[in-house]
């Protein structure tokens, strides 16, 4: 891309930009601008030197007591270095440059950190720094009383010094070429890139500090005169920067950015020349051109006023030998009359002009074409409107006037008893048909064909509160009762109203509304239904409505004005519980007290062309739809700080609070310096928050019993107009856990648990261990105990009778028949003992469980032929308790009985598995099989087989299983703990 080219690219640039942005009008009176003033008690020093707005929003300021900052909320002081501040520059990066008085030169970044460009023994080198400003290089430009000084790749570099610039006046200029301008009370100088030296300008012997109108032209201001500079362009002509006003502010006054020039000490006060960039090259007496000026003492927040700069948003600041001043267009204009009045009605005639009634004198006013009110001397009017032809109808005393394309014509008022009198009319409304009059001496009447009739020819409602004119013979009528009728043509149809309270307004239109003390409500079909606003408090009591043709809403209330745009209105009409979105003009924009509703009369008037006028209990005042120009500068978030019970944390980056910091809040802002108490927020603390949290104007995010761990905070805002923010500001955030919070001690606190669960665990199990080895030693005891008696009473009793009997067999003669039936008798006596004493062996040992399951099976295969039985024994044999062996028998052989009866298997396999750490006995068929389910509707039909194989179990300590799928067999699982089964366990 060629220079050229480049230079006219940057200039289209430049100059769309300055038509987006905001300018305070001209047209506008200062006494009429929004103004604002901050003092020390809203803790602003009262010596401020300086002012700079770098690119995020914040305004800055320079004292002798140190650098503070603006959000246009609050001031905060920034701890510095050095609290003596000499001057301030902000750059297009975002820096701010801050010259100390004799210490130094430095720039804060956007972060918070600091870089030093000068120490203290620069300074007194070259001098204390006056004015500062960067080139496109990036190159820092200073000026001080020994002269002009560059900051470039680290270095200082004297540009150009002598004793005869010793002078507090000189000052720096980097203009839209990126030229650099010096001046100084000796001279007006420019560098020349090319030779590295500064060139003598010729400046006609006035001298002063450099100014810069939108169009780019430099001028001097000396003596109170602007005198332009002879700066030939450098190539194609382009406009001044667009951030040149805001980077710093100045003591010889500002040109906003429509041309305006903003003048301080005039020679008192403030003064403004409107349109002054517009002006040819030639002196500018600033004094004797001023178009308007505050120069009383209660008119700015002291006398007298320092430096004037112009913000990023088009505000004016101006800098008062005790405080802080701002000026902003307010959106609402109050109507300009010659002596405060109030104004009740407003309409406009046939030909365009607006006219007004004042209350309290009767008085009958116009606006003349330079929106000046104008009184008119010979009428006195008691009511005024317009009729259905547009013609101005004014309610005097004997008759009203009815003027129409200019020609006056009258109509007499009625006369009480026949006889002429003065009438008080109270009001006038006409419906098409009749030209309804209200006086106080007549009552209502009514005007149908040139002549008056009283209330009682028409069928009218006993009690009227409100009027409206509704289509053609059509009246809106209002009660005081909660009901509205619909007069149409002598007909009367009633409405429900109660929902919208007291009624302070009735708006016929496209759609039907009534406003009341509790909102308002829109008629569908047949039926009144309340619109929702977010604020209920913004629509109560409207007594004015209007519409403009693109279809909004302008509604005049309790808090101000509303409007609300067409798409969102007939949302909420579709469906009234959709919350209604609008936006507020009130007392911030100029709107005086609340909408007036004393006399019952619509307190919006649609002038056409956009003009809207108000009327409210402070004044009436004017709204021009078509020249709202929303503020387009987007908010930047600055996270602030997070506050804790135990300290405030600069916020930024990560950070890592303290342990038991459950419960905290971050501050957060963003510098708006037009509406600031409009600014809106929105946050999210990731992990907490499932949405954003919306936080209206609020700015700080509270948050209790959070527990410890990793978060990510997020803000963001909206201005007053709608214009969201860039980017989100966001941080992440730790809360450091307590000794009790953290991983490992909850991990030891879990181990610790699963120990005492273990431990009792061991402990019940062995209290269960003991119980059940306690048992079985008792049967056992008791099995031992009968054995004892067996062996020491039948068996020995047995034994002895056996001997006698055998004595006795010895004396008889040996093959005598007798004698050989006691031996036979003997024979069988001692198989008894030997039997007796198997039974006792086993009452102390137990049956033999292996022995048991074979000789069962074996005669069940002898009796079921068809099914085959195994046993198979694994492991290494150990003994048994006697105790269990009984029960397991038992178990083994009913499971048997089951299999060889009920299966139809075709095999029966029988295990035994010595385990070292429990015992298995497995009893296996191959026939139907029996599931999960068919176990439990046996247990539940109470087949006793089943229910005898547990309990047995239970009663030993053992778990037993029954599982099976149909047709793939069924398993009988009995397993004992070694410690139950082995007879060494117990020993």
């Amino acid at each position: 891309m060629s220079k050229r080219l480049r230079r006219l690219t940057v200039g289209l640039v430049l100059t769309l930009w300055c038509q987006c942005a905001l300018a305070l009008n001209p047209a506008i009176k200062l006494g009429n601008l929004n103004h604002a003033s901050w003092s020390e008690k809203d803790g602003i020093p009262s010596d401020v030197r300086c002012m700079a707005q770098t690119v995020d929003g914040w305004l800055w300021l320079g004292t002798t007591d140190g650098l503070y900052r603006f959000d246009g909320i609050s001031f905060e002081r920034v701890p510095l270095k050095s609290s003596r501040i000499n001057s301030l520059s902000a750059l297009a990066n975002g820096d701010l440059l801050i010259a100390f008085v004799w210490d130094g030169l430095i720039a804060l970044h956007p972060d918070g950190s600091t870089t030093e460009l000068a120490g203290n023994e620069d300074t007194y080198r070259m001098g204390n720094f006056s004015g500062m400003m960067a080139d496109r290089e990036g190159a820092i430009w200073a000026v001080s009383m020994k002269g002009l000084f560059r900051h470039r790749k680290g270095q200082w570099e004297n540009i150009g010094s002598s004793p005869d610039w010793a002078t507090l006046a000189s000052q720096v200029l980097v203009d839209q070429y990126d030229r650099v301008w010096y001046a100084d009370g000796q001279g007006l100088y420019r560098y020349d890139r090319n030779s590295g030296k500064l060139m003598r300008m010729p400046d006609r012997g006035k001298r002063g500090p450099l100014i810069q109108s939108p169009d780019g032209r430099i001028w001097t201001s000396a003596d109170g005169t602007l005198y332009p500079v002879a700066a030939p362009a450098a190539g194609a002509a382009l406009p001044r920067s667009p951030e040149f006003n805001h980077l710093q502010s100045r003591s010889s006054g500002q040109f906003d950015r429509d041309g305006n020039f903003w003048a301080p000490h005039c020679p008192r006060g403030l003064c403004r020349i409107a349109r002054a960039g517009d002006l040819p090259s030639q002196p500018i007496n600033v004094a004797g051109l001023a178009t308007d000026r505050l120069d009383q003492s209660w008119q700015l927040s002291a006398m007298p006023t320092t430096e004037v700069m112009e913000d990023r948003e088009g505000n004016i600041w101006v800098m008062t030998a005790s405080g802080l001043d701002r000026f902003r267009e307010n959106k609402l204009l109050p109507l300009p009359l010659a002596a405060p009045s109030v104004i009740s009605t407003m309409v406009k005639d046939s030909e365009g002009r607006l006219w007004m009634r004042e209350e309290e004198h009767n008085r009958l006013w116009h606006l003349a074409e330079d929106g000046t009110a104008v009184a008119d001397p010979r009428r006195d009017v008691s009511a005024l409107i317009t009729d259905r032809d547009g013609a101005l109808l004014l309610a005097g005393k004997r008759d009203i006037e009815r003027i129409y394309q200019g020609r006056s014509s009258r109509i007499p008022l009625p006369a009480p008893g026949g006889k002429p009198a003065d009438l008080h009319v109270l009001g006038i409304t006409d419906d098409g048909k009749v030209l309804w009059m209200a006086s106080a001496q007549t009552g209502l009447m009514g005007r149908v064909n040139g002549e008056w009739k009283p209330r009682s020819a028409f069928k009218l409602p006993k009690r009227i509160n409100m009027t409206a004119a509704g289509g053609t013979g059509q009246m809106w009528l209002s009660h005081s009762d909660g009901f509205l009728s619909l007069y149409d043509n002598d007909k009367l149809t009633r409405y429900d109203i109660g929902m919208v309270g007291q009624e302070s307004g009735i708006f016929p239109g496209p759609q039907m509304v009534i406003g009341g003390d509790r909102g308002i409500a829109v008629l569908r079909g047949q039926k009144f239904e309340a619109l929702a606003p977010h604020d209920a408090e913004v629509l109560r009591n409207v007594t004015g409505m209007a519409i403009t043709p693109e279809g909004d809403r302008w509604l005049n209330g309790a808090r101000g004005v509303v409007h609300i745009r067409r798409d969102a209105w007939e949302a909420s009409v579709r469906q009234p519980s959709t919350p209604l979105v609008y936006e507020v003009i009130d007392a911030l924009e100029g709107y005086p007290g609340r909408a007036a509703i004393v006399n019952r009369l619509p307190s919006v008037f649609n002038a056409g062309n956009g003009q809207l006028w108000f009327r409210a209990t402070g004044g009436t005042v004017r709204l021009d739809t078509k020249a709202l120009r929303p503020n387009t500068v987007k908010p930047t978030v600055r996270l602030l700080r997070v506050n804790t019970d135990a300290g405030s944390h600069p916020a930024g980056g990560r950070l890592l609070l303290p342990p038991d910091s459950r419960n905290f809040n971050i501050q957060y802002t963003a510098p708006g310096l037009r509406k600031p108490e409009a600014i809106r927020f929105q946050y999210q603390l990731q992990g907490v928050d499932q949405q954003w949290q919306d936080a209206g104007t609020r700015r700080a995010a509270y948050y209790n019993n959070i527990e410890p761990g990793r978060y990510v905070f997020q803000a963001r805002a909206v201005n007053e107009d709608g214009i969201v923010s860039d980017a989100v500001a966001a941080m992440e955030l730790e809360v450091a856990p307590t000794v009790t919070q953290t991983w490992w001690f909850k991990l030891a606190c879990v181990g610790a648990g699963l120990l005492v669960l273990y431990s009792v665990y061991k402990y019940r199990l062995k209290n269960a261990t003991d119980a059940i080895s306690h048992q079985l030693q008792v049967r056992q005891d008791e099995r031992e105990r009968i054995a004892r008696t067996l062996h020491d009473t039948i068996l020995q009793t047995v034994q002895a009778l056996i001997l006698h009997v055998h004595h006795v067999a010895l004396k008889l003669p040996g093959g005598s028949e007798p004698r050989e039936r006691l031996e036979k008798i003997l024979q069988n006596a001692d198989h008894a003992i030997d039997e007796g004493r198997r039974q006792v062996q086993q009452l102390r040992n137990g049956p033999d469980i292996e022995q048991c399951l074979t000789r069962t099976g074996e005669m069940l295969s002898a009796i079921y032929t068809g099914t085959a039985f195994t046993l198979a024994v694994s492991g290494k044999r150990h003994a048994l308790e006697p105790s269990i062996l009984e029960d397991m028998c038992a178990i083994g052989q009913e499971a048997m009985h089951n299999a060889f009866q009920h299966a139809q298997a075709s095999a029966v396999m029988v295990s035994l598995d010595y385990g070292s750490a429990v015992l298995v006995l497995r009893v296996v068929d191959n026939g139907r099989g029996i599931d999960d389910a068919e176990v439990a509707d046996r247990i539940k039909a109470q087949h006793w087989g089943i229910i005898g194989l547990r309990e047995r179990a239970l009663r030993i300590g053992a778990r037993l299983s029954i599982s099976g799928k149909s047709g793939k067999g069924t398993t009988m699982e009995l397993t004992l703990n070694n410690n139950l089964a082995y007879f060494e366990a117990l020993a």
